[in-house]
């Protein structure tokens, strides 16, 4: 399952990572966000054999990067966030950039300094043992390119790159063995932590976990907290909803910093930014509230801001645009839905699912009034949520079950969205007959596939295999309707929805999201909330077991 072109090689709380674009290994940066369209190339990396480029089988594992031919290999470690070290036998590297503006390489007797000026970033290759060979033609104002060859000396080879924005690090170098022994110490001190899981599940949980301790950046600019990317593939943001779900599987402490990183970006007015990264938030759209719903689960304390936190967020949804006290979306991007079929005939649209994370934050933020002795403002927000939860009845329910509306009260009838049994999430709130209508339509081969839950039925029109929120299987949905039917007392159908969800990861890995005919992995081929599902669906299996063994 660690496939070196799938899987970003990277440690815990660096902005550094080697990865597979289209032409080859690149050494990168994920400063910045996904607004790089070279995504953040810094160096390519060819291994050398007899001095010229070759092809080599690639392994992974979290320590250690590691090419093979049949004269020799080559592996790389992390020694630190901003050091890479190399180890080779009959094989040599090669570092490579191509024209850009200011780009310089400076070769000195002990080692050479190169500037990638586009990612404000400099480095220093040392060579430890074996040659070094620059080509570097100057034009007046950079290097045309820049070619870095390491080749073996008796056959060995030995060196680091020292990775830096301002100065290099003080700290003198470990050697090879020593740097990868101690990520894999800090990774299995990471993996150790994480919910546990049966053996079948061990595979999937070790590559869940790399994932989620690889995808963590340093607290750097926008970012007051360490916290974990989307991916280090090409989704190198933080969604203000996506970290819900990542959290979910963490312990506690790194659970909260998790979800204090986008708090800390919270507008005045209570609105949260789409996505953030180190150097910049995006405030043209938001993510849906499902923070209520997140904290409750979680259980992490810190009341009173939390309280604080969530009154805020619910007041700005509360105060947009609505209709007969039903808050709407701007856009799909803002329910984290982005194309969703109730978005397809424009927006602003009035769907049930923005009620139901309402109501459930409502109930969360009562629940933490009353724990701080506030019964009087307890009351308040409880009965906000019973008032939501009759507008979301009155207004978008049918004798055919929950649909979508426009302002002006006009009904959208196209698609079939798996967004619109969300409200499933309230549970006991629901009268039978609405939850049991809305459970038949979830169970049901429109929506179950046997890979899981389909985001639009597949027998929609506008089912899309390959069409983002218009039929592939996502993380999120899975999480969100494990939850709710556990809610509704159908535990049976949220365990085997659980069972297909695990199966399809360990099967077709933990991407962005999968075709929910195919199982195929699309998109991002690594992403967080999907590894974190993983660790939490499967740890419900470990749950299981204990629970018959006793």
């Amino acid at each position: 399952m660690f496939d070196p072109k799938k899987v970003p090689f990277s440690y815990r709380e660096s902005f550094l990572c080697i990865s597979w674009l289209e032409d080859g290994f690149w050494l990168r940066s994920v400063r910045g966000g996904d607004e790089h369209t070279d995504f953040g190339r810094l160096l390519r990396l060819e291994v050398l054999e007899d001095g010229q480029p070759c092809t080599p089988e690639w392994s992974l594992e979290p320590d250690a990067l590691t090419a093979r031919t049949a004269k020799g290999h080559l592996s790389l470690a992390f020694d630190g966030a901003e050091r890479i070290v190399l180890q080779a036998q009959g094989l040599g590297l090669r570092l490579s950039s191509g024209a850009s503006p200011y780009n310089y390489a400076q070769e000195a007797a002990d080692h050479v300094h190169i500037s990638i000026a586009r990612q404000d970033l400099r480095c220093e290759v040392w060579p430890h043992r074996g040659r070094k060979s620059l080509i570097a033609p100057w034009n007046g104002l950079a290097a045309d390119s820049i070619t870095l060859d390491l080749v073996p000396e008796d056959g060995m080879l030995s060196a680091s790159v020292d990775l830096f924005r301002v100065t290099r690090l003080p700290r003198p170098f470990a050697p090879f063995e020593a740097a990868r022994a101690a990520a894999a110490a800090a990774f299995a001190t990471f993996h150790a932590a994480l919910p546990p899981c049966l053996p079948d599940h061990a595979e999937g949980h070790r590559l869940a976990a790399y994932i989620l301790w690889s995808g963590y950046v340093p607290a750097e600019g926008q970012l007051t907290e360490p916290a974990i990317y989307m991916s280090k593939n090409w989704m190198t943001n933080i969604w203000s909803w996506d970290h819900c779900f990542v959290a979910l599987a963490l312990p506690p402490d790194l659970a909260w910093q998790q979800m204090q990183v986008i708090f800390a970006a919270q507008h005045k007015s209570g609105r949260l930014p789409d996505y953030i990264n180190d150097r910049f938030a995006l405030w043209a759209f938001t993510k849906p509230p499902v923070h209520g719903w997140t904290f409750a689960k979680l259980g992490l304390g810190h009341d009173r801001q939390v309280l604080d936190w969530l009154t805020l967020q619910a007041d700005s949804w509360l105060h947009g645009p609505s209709l007969n006290g039903l808050p709407a979306y701007r856009h799909g991007n803002d329910a984290g839905w982005d194309n969703a079929t109730p978005f397809a005939e424009g927006a602003p649209v009035i769907t049930p699912d923005l009620a139901t994370f309402l109501i459930l934050q409502m109930e969360e933020i009562a629940r933490l009034h009353q724990a701080l002795g506030a019964s009087d403002l307890a009351a308040k927000a409880k009965s906000r949520a019973d008032d939501l939860f009759a507008a979301l009845c009155r207004e978008l329910w049918t004798d055919e079950g929950f649909i979508a509306r426009k302002l002006d009260g006009a009904t959208v009838t196209c698609g079939n969205s798996l967004l619109l049994l969300l409200p499933l999430l309230l549970g006991s709130r629901l009268a039978s007959p609405m939850r049991d209508k809305l459970l038949a339509k979830l169970d049901n081969p429109d929506f179950l596939t046997p890979f899981g839950l389909a985001t639009e039925a597949t027998t929609s029109p506008l089912y899309r295999a390959n069409g983002y929120w218009r039929g592939p299987i996502w993380a999120p949905t899975t999480l969100l309707f494990v939850d709710a039917l556990d809610r509704c007392g159908r535990g049976d159908l949220a365990t085997e929805i659980a069972r297909r969800y695990v199966a399809l990861c360990q099967t077709n890995g933990m991407a962005e999201n999968h075709d929910a005919l195919t199982g195929e992995g699309l998109h991002d081929p690594v992403f967080a909330w999907t590894s974190a599902a993983y660790l939490i669906l499967a740890n419900r299996f470990y749950r299981l077991a204990r629970m018959i063994s006793r």
